[in-house]
C-alpha cells in the first residue's frame, strides 16, 4: 500500500490542478466538522484502485476524469489526512438558502421545499382525501424520531391482491432533494388524474405503488424542522445510509457502522412486501444509474436493465432541453462509474431478489426552489414508464395442482440464465409471481420444497408485452422432509437468536452441502456455494445481524437432500 500512497501524493503534487493550502483547509474542515458532522472535499482522481481504498473510509459522491468530490464524517477526515494529498473543502448544497422567508407559495404549487410538519400533513391528506387508493403508514422512525412515511396507492388500497409491487423512494442522501418534491408531486398525480389519464388509471388498477418521498428526515432537516437550508448527506450519527445495506461482495457491514434505524426499518419493511422493481433517487447528477455498484460482472438482466434504462433517459430527453444526456446517453453501470458497497440498489437486486436502479434527477443536490417544476416536467414522463414496465415480461401464478387456491411460495428460475440471485420467488398469498425480462425465448423452472420440479420450455417475451404462465406443481410424497429421513442431524444454538447462531451438522458419510437462509416469503436472504466435507461434525458460527427480526427457514442441501430447521431471530 506505501507505494501506491506514494505515487498518489507525488501525482496530486506535481498534476498542478489542485494546490491549495491545507493548514487553512483542515481548519476549516474542522470547524465544519464540529457543526454540521461532515464534510464535503474535492481531490484529484487518484485511480481505480486508490479511489476503491479510500471508499472505505469515505464517501464518494461524484467522479469525473480528473477530480474526485467526497464526504467524510470525522472518523473519515482523519483517515483522509494521514494520505497527506492536496485537497479543498467546498460548501455544502444548501448554504445560501434562506432560512426564513415571507410570502411562501403553497406547499401543493410543488415550486417550495416543504417543512417536516408541512411535509406530515401532506402525506395524511392524501390519504384522508383518496381514503380508497390511498393508505399512508410508517416504515419506522429515523433516529432522532422522524417518521419514515410511505403510501400505498392502489385500487383496493386495503387489499394485498395478485398484482406486481413497486417502490418509488427518494433522498436517502439528505442534501439530495428534488426527488423529494417530485415525490410528493407524483402521489398526488396519481391519485388526481385517477379516471382521467389512461396510463395513470392503469397504473392504479394493476400494481400495487408505494412511494416514499423522504427517506432521511433527519438530514433533510438537520437544522430543524422548519428549513433544508442545512440539510446533510449524512443521518444523524453521521453515517452514509447508501453505504450502510448487507453487500453482495462486502458482507452485511461493509461500512464498519452498525446498521441504523433508518436502514433497520427499510430493510424490515421491504423485505415484508414483494417488490418486483424499484428505484431510489439522489441528486448531484444526471443519469440512471443500474446494477451491479459492488462487481464489475454484469447483471444477469443486464440488457433488460439498460433497455428500461434508457428509456427513462431518451423520455426525459424528448421533453427537456440539454438534460440527462451525458455518460452512455443518460445511463451508466454503477461499477463502470465507480465503486461502492452497502448501496441499497445491490441490496434489493441481490438479497430481495428484486429489479432496483438510482436515478440522479439534477446536477443540483438541491434543486432551485424556482426550477421544481420545469425537473418535474423533465421527470414525470419517465416516472410513469418505467412504472410501467412491471406489468411487463412473464407474470403468473403458482399453486397446488391438487388444489389451485392454494398458493405455493415457489423459486422460478430461467434455465442456463440466472446467476448471482437473479430468480425470482412466488408469493405465499396468491402465489403471483413476475420475471421482468428483455425480449427473447426462455426456459423456465418452477421449483418448492415438497413438489415436483416444472420446466416450460421456449416461452416468448416481447417489449412492452406480458407473458402469462401460471403453474399447478404436484406435491411429491416422496420427498425427504426432514432430517429424520437423512443420514444427517443438523442443530441451531441459540435458538432464538440475536446476534449470531452456531450451526451444528453431523456427517455419516462424505457430502457436499450448501446452506440458504429463507424468509417467510419463500425469498433466500442469503446463501452459500455447495462445499464437499468428509465424515465428521461440521461447525460454523453465522452472523445474523443483516437479518430483521422474524423467523426464518435454515436449509442445508446434503448431497441432494434437505434439512431444514427453523430460526427464530430476535
Amino acid at each position: 500500500m506505501k507505494h501506491i500512497l506514494a505515487g498518489f501524493c507525488m501525482l496530486l503534487s506535481t498534476g498542478g490542478i489542485l494546490v491549495y493550502p491545507q493548514e487553512a483547509a483542515t481548519e476549516n474542515a474542522l470547524m465544519i466538522l464540529e457543526d454540521r458532522g461532515e464534510v464535503i472535499l474535492e481531490f484529484e482522481h487518484p485511480g481505480p484502485q486508490m479511489l476503491n481504498w479510500l471508499s472505505k473510509w469515505i464517501s464518494i459522491d461524484r467522479v469525473d476524469r480528473e477530480t474526485v468530490k467526497a464526504y467524510a464524517n470525522r472518523e473519515g477526515f482523519e483517515r483522509f489526512l494521514e494520505l497527506d494529498v492536496p485537497y479543498r473543502v467546498l460548501d455544502w448544497p444548501g448554504k445560501n438558502i434562506k432560512r426564513t422567508r415571507k410570502g411562501y407559495l403553497p406547499v401543493t404549487s410543488w415550486q417550495v421545499y416543504p417543512t417536516y410538519e408541512q411535509y406530515d400533513s401532506l402525506m395524511v391528506a392524501f390519504q384522508e382525501n383518496h381514503p380508497q387508493r390511498c393508505r399512508l403508514d410508517t416504515i419506522g422512525y429515523s433516529q432522532e424520531g422522524r417518521a419514515l412515511l410511505v403510501v400505498k396507492i392502489s385500487d383496493h388500497v386495503e387489499m394485498d391482491e395478485a398484482e406486481p409491487e413497486f417502490f418509488y423512494t427518494s433522498s436517502m442522501h439528505g442534501d439530495e432533494l428534488g426527488g423529494y418534491v417530485l415525490m410528493l408531486r407524483l402521489i398526488d398525480y396519481l391519485l388526481n388524474q385517477y379516471g382521467i389519464d389512461p396510463q395513470a388509471t392503469r397504473l392504479v388498477d394493476s400494481v400495487e405503488i408505494w412511494i416514499n418521498p423522504l427517506a432521511n428526515p433527519d438530514g433533510a432537516y438537520h437544522d430543524g424542522n422548519h428549513t433544508i437550508a442545512g440539510a446533510t448527506r449524512f443521518n444523524a450519527n453521521g453515517v452514509d445510509l447508501n453505504r450502510n445495506f448487507p453487500d453482495p461482495v462486502a458482507g452485511p457491514h461493509p461500512d464498519g457502522q452498525d446498521h441504523q434505524p433508518e436502514t433497520t426499518a427499510m430493510m424490515e419493511f421491504m423485505q415484508g412486501r414483494h417488490f418486483s422493481m424499484s428505484a431510489n433517487f439522489h441528486g448531484g447528477e444526471e443519469v440512471v444509474n443500474y446494477p451491479w455498484d459492488t462487481w464489475q460482472k454484469r447483471h444477469a438482466d443486464d440488457a433488460w436493465f439498460q433497455f428500461i434504462s434508457h428509456e427513462y433517459a431518451d423520455t426525459a430527453q424528448a421533453y427537456s432541453v440539454n438534460y440527462m444526456n451525458g455518460f452512455n446517453d443518460g445511463i451508466t453501470n454503477g461499477y463502470d462509474w465507480y465503486s461502492i458497497t452497502g448501496g441499497r440498489q445491490d441490496y434489493t437486486t441481490y438479497f430481495l431478489n428484486g429489479r432496483e436502479t438510482s436515478i440522479e434527477l439534477d446536477v443540483s443536490k438541491i434543486t432551485p426552489e424556482a426550477e421544481l417544476d420545469q425537473l418535474w416536467n423533465y421527470n414525470y414522463r419517465s416516472f410513469i414508464n418505467y412504472m410501467a414496465q412491471v406489468l411487463y415480461g412473464i407474470h403468473g401464478s403458482v399453486t397446488e395442482a391438487d388444489n389451485e387456491t392454494q398458493a405455493v411460495p415457489a423459486m422460478v428460475t430461467i434455465v442456463g440464465y440466472d446467476l448471482d440471485n437473479s430468480m425470482v420467488y412466488s408469493d405465499s398469498i396468491h402465489g403471483f409471481y413476475a420475471r421482468l425480462l428483455n425480449e427473447g425465448t426462455y426456459d423456465l423452472t418452477f421449483s418448492a420444497d415438497g413438489y415436483f420440479d416444472q420446466t416450460v420450455s421456449g416461452v416468448a417475451v416481447s417489449n412492452y408485452r406480458t407473458t402469462r404462465l401460471d403453474i399447478a406443481l404436484v406435491k411429491n410424497t416422496s420427498a425427504v422432509s426432514g432430517p429424520s429421513e437423512a443420514p444427517f442431524q443438523l442443530s441451531i444454538f441459540p435458538n432464538p437468536a440475536r446476534g449470531y447462531a452456531n450451526l451444528t451438522l453431523e456427517l455419516e458419510t462424505e457430502a457436499t452441502v450448501a446452506l440458504h437462509i429463507i424468509d417467510l416469503n419463500g425469498r433466500i436472504v442469503f446463501q452459500t456455494a455447495p462445499e464437499k466435507f468428509g465424515v465428521g461434525t461440521i461447525e460454523k458460527s453465522l452472523e445474523l445481524d443483516f437479518l430483521e427480526p422474524g423467523s426464518y427457514i435454515i436449509q442445508l442441501e446434503v448431497n441432494g437432500q434437505m434439512l431444514r430447521n427453523r430460526l427464530i431471530k430476535l
